[in-house]
């Protein structure tokens, strides 16, 4: 059911932003009517007279896809005021969105928080192309959290109760395994101070976890729904807080990473559970217009409970959070304009 519902609101996504683009539709015709006969005038307000913002995405079956169409449809609504016109594409993801807008070939693009600090900084998959010192941050999305699993009945109330038990955090190579790593260097502990800790996949830790072989698993927040679909009644799950001054730490040092909740409609828990992990953000070059960029903010902000309301993932967001969270790289000015107007500029800034 709810891979249904994705599907369907992805359409009904692409659906509006279609809508959206039928008044350029026919102000591209006027244009080519005016081109085929020079007497006639271009009608004010023609795409001729507007200047052109492209977003890179994500994946048309992904959550970045039906976003950046929400945010070109709220744009659009208003492009004869502002004569700014939005358009997206598709693409593969965070690595190759800031790797084209490095190349100038998008304005704004969807990027993980830790891949926009690896490629403004020049690290990671970015070494060899070198730093992009010219990418500025626009506003950060939803956190994606790590989820820390055992069964109800279990014993583990915190993290540091999992030391001399058997664990699985998915995949050596995987993000959550990744996050884990993280926590375990600011903590000085290793893989020594767990009983065992189990390399699989997803699917497999939960099934795991329910027949009693480990006592904790780690997902990431975004693939809960997907991964405890099919777990058995008697399969009772509870998540564990992950906070601590070595959380803090980990932010402090990788500033890529934020705090977050996962919230109690994510999963089947009654509460709110604190937790870390990373973020979705939106990136642009410095050379892209500060007015552009002022009306891409100010239209989400001004809009923020229709916004939020149209992506499940949405459903944390906070104004007060737009400005800074998982931002590790200055601020575009037309943000920072927009921020400061509307008071929502965070201190670090």
């Amino acid at each position: 059911m709810l891979r249904a519902a994705k599907i369907c609101f992805i359409y009904m996504l692409c659906a509006l932003l279609a809508s959206c683009d039928l008044p350029d539709n026919q102000n591209e015709a006027a244009i080519k009517a005016s081109q085929d006969n020079p007497n006639q005038p271009v009608a004010t307000g023609s795409i001729k007279d507007m200047s052109h913002l492209l977003l890179g995405t994500g994946s048309v079956q992904g959550v970045y896809f039906p976003i950046g169409g929400v945010i070109c449809r709220l744009l659009n609504r208003h492009k004869n005021a502002h004569k700014i016109r939005c358009s997206l594409e598709s693409t593969g993801g965070s690595i190759y969105n800031l790797k084209e807008i490095g190349e100038g070939n998008f304005d704004l693009v969807f990027a993980q928080s830790d891949w926009q600090f690896h490629a403004y900084n020049g690290t990671s998959t970015f070494e060899k192309q070198g730093a992009n010192k010219s990418l500025r941050a626009v506003f950060a999305l939803e956190a994606d959290p790590l989820a820390l699993i055992v069964r109800d009945e279990s014993e583990v109330k915190t993290f540091d109760d999992l030391a001399d038990r058997r664990v699985s955090f998915g995949y050596t190579r995987s993000l959550q395994h990744r996050i884990i790593d993280d926590l375990l260097e600011a903590k000085s502990w290793s893989n020594d101070n767990f009983k065992e800790v189990r390399p699989m996949s997803d699917v497999k830790q939960v099934s795991q976890l329910c027949d009693g072989q480990i006592e904790a698993i780690a997902l990431l927040t975004s693939s809960l729904n997907d991964n405890l679909r099919g777990i058995s009644a008697d399969c009772k799950i509870r998540l564990i807080p992950i906070v601590g001054p070595e959380v803090s730490a980990v932010i402090s040092a990788k500033p890529y990473y934020r705090a977050a909740k996962t919230l109690k409609g994510m999963y089947s828990g009654g509460e709110d559970v604190m937790s870390f992990g990373l973020g979705a953000t939106f990136v642009a070059s410095e050379s892209t217009s500060p007015k552009a960029i002022y009306h891409v903010v100010k239209e989400i902000v001004e809009n923020f409970r229709d916004f939020k309301s149209l992506h499940p993932s949405l459903a944390g967001l906070s104004k007060k959070e737009l400005s800074h969270a998982g931002i590790s790289i200055p601020l575009h000015p037309g943000a920072i304009r927009y921020y400061k107007e509307a008071r929502l500029l965070h201190k670090k800034q």
